[in-house]
């Protein structure tokens, strides 16, 4: 439960630097948007590989 409550804070700390909210150094907010982009792609390729993965059982099974 103690783990879900400092996931929640962390989340809450890259959200407030995101947004502007908290002072940091540009740098460290350059490096957050690219990481969050980043995830962001990768998980679309993974759905996009998913999709396709799916498309081929369906055409096997066929």
């Amino acid at each position: 439960m103690m783990a879900l409550v400092w996931l929640i804070d962390v989340l809450v700390i890259v959200v407030k630097v995101l947004g502007g909210r908290m002072k940091v150094n540009p740098v460290l907010r350059f490096g957050l948007w690219v990481a969050v982009l980043g995830l962001f792609l990768a998980g679309c390729a993974v759905l996009a590989a998913l999709a396709v993965l799916l498309q081929r059982w369906l055409e096997a099974i066929a």
